[in-house]
């Protein structure tokens, strides 16, 4: 059977065409995801590629399946990248209102870390500003997650307090 058959063989409830169409385009699906987005965000995409699929079955009519299914794909990152930015977004907000409280539109983040030492500066940039989690950050950097957590906390409060001593002079 070729790719178009396996997929009407799946829409119409034949498990083992969507077993076969999984095995032949993992590979590819895999590595497209993999040069788009991070490590950490690649496997839960995965995920979401083949439930999208699933769930847009009925959408596929006779035509090229990968061509389909890639543009399915390509949809998807872009939701993601835009919930990505939104992330991001929410990240630097959270920084900035732990710094300086609810009025905090104003101040430039890239100043902010100026303050810092590059390590500390690279792990709020991270962690803040990239929405980087704990987990990638622990295999980035070699430091356990109770340390980066400790390093943020501190990186905060010592930015409050350079930050609070500016605005007193």
């Amino acid at each position: 059977m070729n790719d178009e058959e396996l997929m009407r063989a799946y829409q119409a409830g034949n498990e083992e065409a969507f077993n076969l169409l999984y095995k032949k385009y993992t590979p590819m699906v895999y590595g497209y995801i993999k040069k788009r987005l991070r490590p950490s965000e690649a496997d839960d995409f995965f995920q979401k590629v083949w439930r999208q699929l699933h769930e847009k079955r009925e959408l596929y009519k006779d035509q090229p399946f990968a061509p389909w299914f890639f543009v399915l794909i390509k949809n998807l990152l872009i939701d993601e990248y835009r919930s990505l930015g939104r992330r991001k977004e929410q990240h630097q907000s959270e920084l900035l209102e732990k710094l300086y409280g609810r009025d905090s539109e104003s101040h430039n983040v890239t100043e902010i870390l100026a303050h810092l030492p590059p390590q500390t500066a690279f792990l709020v940039q991270k962690y803040y500003l990239e929405g980087v989690g704990y987990e990638e950050l622990e295999k980035e950097t070699g430091l356990s997650q109770t340390s980066l957590r400790q390093r943020l906390s501190r990186a905060v409060r010592g930015l409050k307090d350079k930050l609070r001593g500016q605005d007193e002079e």
